[in-house]
């Protein structure tokens, strides 16, 4: 797991506090149990010859109207998201295959094995499941990996072939299986490119059905291989010099074109943290700051079309917070924090005596305060947002897109609290608000969230122990002492409510929750013009490697 993993930079950050508490290293197990594919015991082995039963077996499958209420919650929690199936095609082929499933089942291998895929996703947004084997609908996901045909072969529409494997990785990701999801829409990815689906597709041959389907395809797997990709640290699949596809909203105008454009954005500056804020390398060098830079301004940039057509506050009130914009809004903060977030783990590796304690200075710079301000700032947004989610009742439990928004800010804030107490004076309603929504997440069944939280607990508490053993504290003037220009610089292009936020903390929790602090894109801009390039030394020989600081 490379530069921008999420799960490196969980393990590298809970090892060196343990190694530092302890003296010892994490025990093998705890280090199995958190990493690839240990959060079920889904009972088979990948062995299609272990099947106990007729892969195209029917007896199992909901009733018609049952199987069309599951179709339905899919739609709304991943069509705007994600083009995973076409609704006329896919239920015109419903309709026919409830008139003879068995026979339909064996002619049509595909659509069989997409229709237990989306039942799969069904059961597991509408039944609350406690299994330990796996979540509600776990059933219907295993009979259609035994009865996918072999894609090497297989002569089938290759649109549905690609909105099949889109399916499949996606349930791996939610499962806590990284490694074969990003397998998966790998396979997804190069069907695409084979079939020119990455281009400005045309021509008198194609009808313009089919390019709307391709380009909705295309995006999709673009997505799913962006964000899967960053999250195990791995190069993308493809480079963006390569794509010259038409933007969603260019081929059909619609809702779901429009938000499925905003996530390629992201997805597009997500791509731009990897390779120039992090680089090949994973080293913390004198180009993180100019790139750093360019990166905040295409936030900016991209933050004004976010605001203006998915506000956040439906009617100004938090309670009105649509799904989609959520889930967009939480991307945009994710690449902030993971723009920010070297900072925090080189700070925390010197204050553990690990590098050089003297990096501790640049805590004094204006510029690295406004970044891990900044870092802070949306770390809280994050929570604030799932935190609406979840007293809406549509936090998505098993999905794996709000729990890792949960975990990345979570362990954002203790590590700021931990290497500098201005930043942050007390991280303990955050992080009680975050183990709430990991709590739901559990109560639903979701495996993977319980260990996420048991180990956001462990390094909660170790830190807290590490502060009291060894006298971690304060290492710098309280925020509002500190004269540095550029923070004060920041304090100004800062939204007094955002300014503020810190000692909102100290009244009511859930009126701090209340704040509806979002950057405006001039902020935005301001802050990365802000940033001195020329104010740092950087010691490179007294700096590890960042590998695994990702979202």
């Amino acid at each position: 797991m490379g530069t921008s993993s999420s799960w490196s930079f969980s393990r590298r950050i809970l090892g060196m506090t343990h190694v530092q508490l302890t003296g010892t290293s994490l025990s093998p197990d705890k280090e199995k149990q958190l990493f690839d594919g240990h959060a079920y015991d889904l009972g088979w082995d990948g062995n299609k010859a272990n099947c106990n039963h007729d892969i195209f077996d029917v007896s199992n499958l909901p009733t018609a109207d049952f199987a069309k209420y599951l179709i339905s919650s899919v739609k709304f929690h991943c069509a705007q998201l994600f083009y995973l199936f076409d609704e006329h095609r896919f239920m015109n082929k419903f309709s026919a295959f409830y008139r003879n499933p068995a026979r339909e089942a064996q002619s049509s291998p595909l659509w069989f094995c997409h229709f237990l895929l989306i039942l799969a996703f069904g059961k597991m947004f509408v039944v609350q499941s406690s299994q330990k084997s796996g979540p509600a609908g776990v059933e219907h996901f295993l009979q259609a990996m035994r009865c996918m045909p072999d894609f090497n072969f297989f002569d089938g529409d290759t649109i549905e072939k690609i909105q099949v494997m889109c399916c499949g990785a996606l349930y791996l990701q939610s499962i806590h299986s990284h490694l074969p999801a990003h397998r998966m829409i790998g396979t997804a990815l190069r069907l695409a490119l084979e079939n020119g689906m990455y281009t400005e597709m045309h021509g008198s041959c194609l009808d313009e059905g089919y390019i709307q389907r391709s380009n909705l395809a295309w995006w999709t797997v673009y997505i799913l291989d962006r964000r899967m990709s960053s999250l195990l640290g791995l190069p993308m699949g493809v480079s963006e010099e390569s794509i010259s596809a038409l933007c969603p909203s260019s081929v059909i105008q619609s809702e779901t074109s429009h938000a499925m454009e905003m996530q390629v954005t992201l997805c597009q500056i997500l791509a731009k943290v990897d390779s120039t804020v992090y680089g090949s390398e994973g080293k913390l060098d004198s180009r993180y700051l100019s790139a750093t830079q360019s990166v905040l301004r295409d936030i900016a940039k991209v933050t004004h079309r976010l605001n203006s057509r998915f506000d956040l506050y439906t009617n100004g009130s938090m309670s009105g917070t649509s799904r989609i914009s959520a889930h967009l809004h939480i991307l945009e903060h994710q690449c902030i924090i993971l723009t920010t977030r070297p900072l925090l783990y080189i700070f925390l590796q010197s204050k553990l005596g690990q590098s050089d304690p003297e990096l501790l200075n640049w805590l004094q710079s204006g510029t690295v305060k406004a970044l891990l301000h900044i870092c802070v700032e949306s770390a809280q947004q994050i929570l604030r947002i799932l935190s609406s989610l979840l007293e809406q009742g549509i936090l998505e439990t098993f999905l794996p897109f709000d729990l890792d928004a949960a975990s990345t800010s979570t362990i954002s804030l203790l590590v700021a609290a931990a290497i500098d107490p201005s930043l942050l004076r007390d991280p303990s309603p955050w992080s009680q608000r975050a183990h709430t929504i990991f709590d739901r997440m559990v109560l639903c069944g979701n495996n993977s969230a319980k260990l996420v939280q048991c180990e956001l607990r462990q390094l909660d508490d170790e830190l807290a122990q590490l502060a009291m053993k060894e006298g971690m504290g304060t290492v710098l003037p309280r925020a509002e002492d500190t004269q540095s220009r550029g923070l004060n610089h920041f304090a100004e292009v800062m939204s007094p409510t955002a300014a503020n936020c810190h000692g909102s903390l100290e009244l009511d929790f859930d009126e701090s929750f209340g704040q509806h602090y979002e950057l405006s894109p001039n902020q935005m801009m301001e802050l990365a013009n802000s940033l001195d390039l020329n104010s740092l030394s950087w010691p490179i020989s007294a700096i590890d490697d960042i590998s695994g600081l990702g979202i």
